[in-house]
């Protein structure tokens, strides 16, 4: 009896292994879905507001917006325009970082509005107009996570959808810049829609397993050992408590054993599976060598997985927005590729011959 009961839980186990693989791959086959290009924007201006409209050739409008997502969700979203410069204007798409909001725009947008572009960037699933509740469960929590890639990348295309329907944008000349979180799922953006015609990756990267394998990470399984406090551990505001190296070798497994894991529910989402058909788009890829959030294996392991033509630069930094003043550099780079790859494009008076100053206060 005991050896029946042993066979029959067995087989049970197995047929649940079994469901579990095929319910993953018509979810993951699934994952994308949530996409379509025919579906109304059903745009709903919320307001627009000038800035330094007395200086014409520095001044421009920011108008609050929102779009319809999957479903008619509604998607908020800023642009900025520059006030004098002839039109159809060619149009960036910043997708922001893991933890910051459409709002980031007012922070960066006038030297590329200053130089001639349209600057836009929505509220991603999980930040700004769209956070969870307070109070939502861990399991509803895990499960908008594992959504929002889909939703950023998905929500971006109707983006660009909606600029290039617009008669003051120009269609051909429609730009992608994602840092850190938007860098990952804009890679994916880029690889999939060819309406971008280039595009900047900052501090982006790729491989689960070597984005978790991060200094933040290791931190994180530390402060959930107790071994630093947790409250006041932010990976964003250095310096950064120090591990001995029995806690760094501890967390390090703990890492190893959740690679599987991370890979296995992850791999969807992951943008190395997707990086290689980018190409023939121009994309331009920034990234820190002492990146302590996204790890320089990890970043290179996105650009060589990228085909050409393609720009690569590694700055002697950490992730981008820990230092301001590298910040700044970082940001002028991108501006300065991109102004670039649009002169050509423009009528000789009106080709950006300077840049002007970037003087980011705070990211």
């Amino acid at each position: 009896m005991f050896k029946k009961a042993l066979k029959i839980a067995g087989v049970a186990l197995l047929c649940l292994l079994v469901a579990a693989m095929l319910l993953k791959g018509y979810s993951d086959g699934r994952y994308f879905d949530n996409y379509d290009p025919k579906a109304p924007y059903n745009v709903q201006v919320v307001e627009t507001q000038p800035v330094n409209p007395e200086t014409p050739d520095m001044g421009y409008e920011i108008t609050k917006f929102t779009f319809d997502g999957y479903a008619g969700e509604k998607v908020p979203t800023l642009l900025s325009m520059p006030i004098k410069h002839p039109k159809p204007l060619p149009a960036i798409v910043f997708l922001h970082g893991i933890g910051q909001n459409k709002n980031f725009l007012k922070e960066i947008c006038a030297p590329f509005n200053q130089t001639g572009f349209a600057f836009a960037s929505m509220d991603q699933y999980m930040q700004g107009e769209r956070k969870l509740p307070k109070g939502t469960p861990p399991l509803a929590s895990a499960r908008a996570f594992r959504q929002r890639p889909a939703k950023t990348i998905n929500e971006t295309r109707r983006l660009i959808g909606y600029l290039a329907s617009r008669p003051d944008i120009d269609p051909e000349r429609i730009y992608l810049v994602g840092a850190s979180y938007g860098a990952i799922t804009g890679s994916t953006v880029m690889a999939w829609d060819k309406r971008v015609r280039a595009g900047i990756l900052v501090y982006g990267g790729g491989d689960l397993g070597k984005l978790i394998n991060s200094t933040a990470t290791r931190l994180g399984i530390a402060a959930g050992f107790g071994w630093i406090d947790g409250d006041k551990f932010n990976p964003e505001k250095p310096p950064l408590p120090k591990l001995t190296p029995m806690q760094d070798r501890i967390a390090g497994a703990v890492i190893w054993c959740a690679t599987p894991l991370a890979r296995y529910f992850g791999s969807v989402a992951d943008p190395i599976r997707y990086v290689d058909k980018i190409a023939p788009t121009p994309v331009y890829f920034q990234n820190g060598k002492y990146d302590v959030l996204v790890p320089a294996p990890a970043g290179k392991a996105l650009q060589d997985k990228a085909g050409e033509p393609k720009k690569i630069t590694w700055y002697e930094s950490d992730h981008v927005g820990i230092d301001l003043a590298q910040t700044n550099i970082v940001l002028r780079d991108a501006l300065q590729w991109l102004v670039e790859q649009d002169n050509p494009l423009r009528a000789t008076e009106d080709q950006v011959k300077e840049l002007p100053k970037f003087d980011i206060k705070k990211t």
